[in-house]
């Protein structure tokens, strides 16, 4: 993984999307429900950064494996009743929008695209998990609250892996 030197594409899209999962967590927190409306606008959006970046035609083999990875992973997790709709939709705005890790290059598009997706995934449930067991614990009332609200966890998930390299290299840097 190679820390890409022109910070300038990937921020636009890194901007975009915390952007676009911002309004989306907003929503999803306050009317636990996020319009297939939004869910578009975002997913134009994405796909208009992603164009006018030229990230789109520089690495299509990204976007393809990270598209078509979330979105098989994403549908058997809604069927299952892991993920609601809107999550699956907001997934997808993110592949759309940026997918693999922004801030560097791996030699390899379709696993970065595979990896980074999965582990936006896993991050966003298994936060979701930890966030049920709390609010379990913590004695309130969940039976009102039958519905985790898990594209805020999505926005978190997704922050930390645009950051890894970041970290990665303050970590071993020395």
């Amino acid at each position: 993984m190679q820390l890409d030197p022109l910070l300038i594409v990937p921020t636009i899209s890194f901007t975009t999307a915390v952007i676009l999962l911002l309004v989306f967590s907003f929503l999803d927190v306050r009317e636990r429900k996020v319009s297939n409306g939004i869910l578009f606008a975002g997913g134009l959006a994405g796909c208009v950064v992603s164009i006018l970046t030229g990230q789109l035609s520089s690495r299509p083999f990204l976007y393809l494996s990270t598209l078509s990875f979330v979105l098989a992973l994403s549908y058997v997790l809604f069927r299952l009743d892991a993920l609601g709709g809107a999550d699956v939709k907001a997934l997808l705005v993110v592949a759309l929008t940026s997918p693999g890790v922004g801030y560097a290059h791996w030699e390899n598009q379709i696993y970065e695209g595979v990896m980074i997706g999965a582990i936006e995934i896993l991050m966003m449930v298994f936060l979701g998990y930890l966030y049920w067991q709390i609010r379990r614990r913590s004695g309130k009332n969940i039976s009102e609250e039958r519905v985790v609200p898990l594209i805020p966890l999505l926005l978190v998930g997704y922050v930390v892996v645009q950051m890894m390299p970041f970290i990665l290299q303050i970590l071993f840097a020395g």
